[in-house]
């Protein structure tokens, strides 16, 4: 019997990881098996997606602002300050509603077309915003902040996903993976911001235009799926950082999300308590228990529904 062939092994140039953005974003394709079926399983579940935003944000805007020292940014523009926090600070303070929308407009551009370089140049800005980069005003968020809330994002969607009754287990594991992979790049692209690896060719590395939030080349590619694609591209009077606005209008999980998310699934009443996703499941959607193993690096995934 003949040995297995392996594949020739790949030369990665490694100056070019840190002076082309490009380069970077296809050696994590390759490394990640990023290929046309998770930009297909992305685009065909983004309808999904967009359904669950609202409640997603919501529920990620009421983590941050319960520790000062994530509110605090929102406050001050930098996580470091060691002064005192408004204890007021909630998620209907208006500097907070300011910016609530554009986590919104982020999740949103994450259900865009990823095959194109766009998506990821506009990734990478993201990252630069957040180290005080690029902006009149700069926001300075440490990478541990950073980190967690991307992990934190990544969870609530994942348990989302796998609770829709409505799409079928291997469109819901094809969706969860592509998503995965899109936020563990996105970790990348805010790490290659925070840590001084390949500083040797700091002069060659290419920086990003400096222009208004939510902008790239001049034009304005992030929208909070309230305006359609052409409106989207239209000049905006008030831009925002996609990362540092977490929420819509709500106090708590608003009742109006969840219901916008019960008729777009179309999900019986059904009421239980369960983790912190189920700031959609308490307000009266039925919930399915899920249970993952991995086993030789495939996931499983069990369905049980909860008893009404």
């Amino acid at each position: 019997m003949a040995p297995l062939q392996r594949r020739p092994m790949q030369h990665i140039d490694r100056k070019d990881l840190y002076t082309n953005l490009e380069t970077r974003i296809q050696y994590l394709h390759s490394f990640l098996d990023f290929s046309s079926n998770d930009i297909e399983a992305l685009i065909g579940g983004s309808k999904y997606i967009k359904a669950l935003i609202p409640a997603i944000v919501n529920i990620v805007y009421k983590k941050l602002l319960q520790y000062d020292i994530t509110a605090r940014a929102f406050e001050t523009r930098s996580t470091s300050y060691e002064g005192p926090v408004d204890p007021n600070l909630n998620d209907s303070s208006p500097q907070i509603l300011h910016r609530k929308m554009f986590l919104r407009g982020y999740l949103n551009k994450l259900c865009s077309d990823p095959s194109r370089m766009e998506f990821w140049e506009y990734l990478d800005k993201v990252g630069m915003m957040h180290v005080g980069q690029g902006r009149k005003h700069p926001l300075h968020v440490e990478y541990v902040h950073i980190g967690v809330t991307l992990s934190f994002i990544q969870d609530v969607l994942t348990e989302a996903i796998l609770s829709h009754p409505r799409l079928k287990l291997d469109r819901k594991i094809a969706l969860v993976k592509a998503l995965g992979k899109v936020i563990w790049i996105q970790n990348d692209l805010f790490a290659k911001w925070y840590v001084r690896d390949g500083d040797e060719f700091a002069d060659e590395i290419q920086v990003p235009e400096i222009e208004r939030e939510g902008y790239l080349h001049g034009r304005k590619i992030l929208h909070d799926g309230s305006e359609s694609e052409s409106e989207a591209e239209a000049p905006a009077a008030d831009p925002g950082c996609p990362f540092k606005g977490l929420a819509m209008k709500t106090n708590g999980a608003n009742v109006g999300d969840i219901s916008n998310i019960e008729s777009q699934w179309q999900w019986s009443s059904v009421h239980t308590n369960t983790s912190h996703m189920t700031a959609i499941s308490r307000w009266g959607i039925m919930v399915l228990r899920l249970v993952m193993f991995q086993a030789g690096g495939m996931c499983c995934v069990w369905l049980a529904s909860v008893g009404a």
